[in-house]
């Protein structure tokens, strides 16, 4: 059965761009199972790798928050309008823009990809220069200034030389 799931901009990327996509399955389970088969990346993105919903991702069947309906195990019919919305955090949330250069032994890991799921981030690459010797990234990091300084921390620690561009509330 079909259903109508919204999505927020910033999993756009994640589903070709789409604000809404259909979904088959009878639980949110399912239906995310459903978009990771068609749309890879997106149950990293929602859920956390022991189960259960990102503490920054908050998920409505019509309306109603499907944590009080048994999370992923939230049954769903034909019709029904699923919204993910990620949370807002009253006047907590920053931007950080830093440069990061990383050696060239850490130039293929993913390592920012796993400071998104890792830490309660959002990142996003405003540049780029990589060559087989050193990899050179802008970046903005948002988020609460704690799990900021947090993923940056863990930057520092694998390795990877940060140096602070700009900040903003």
């Amino acid at each position: 059965m079909a259903v109508i799931v919204r999505i927020p901009e910033a999993l756009r990327p994640h589903v070709k761009g789409q604000d809404e996509v259909l979904a088959e399955g009878r639980t949110v389970g399912e239906l995310v199972d459903d978009l990771e088969n068609r749309f890879a990346g997106v149950q990293s993105w929602l859920c956390e790798a022991g189960g259960g919903f990102r503490p920054f991702v908050n998920v409505f069947v019509n309306r109603q928050e499907v944590r009080e309906m048994g999370g992923l195990a939230a049954p769903v019919a034909a019709g029904d309008i699923v919204s993910i919305l990620p949370a807002i955090r009253g006047g907590a949330t920053r931007t950080r823009k830093v440069y990061l250069t990383f050696p060239q032994k850490l130039i293929k890991e993913p390592l920012i990809f796993r400071v998104g799921h890792e830490f309660n981030v959002v990142t996003n690459i405003r540049g780029a220069s990589v060559s087989n010797n050193v990899g050179l990234v802008a970046i903005e990091i948002e988020g609460e200034a704690d799990e900021i300084e947090r993923a940056i921390k863990w930057f520092v620690e694998k390795g990877v030389k940060v140096e602070p561009l700009e900040e903003k509330e």
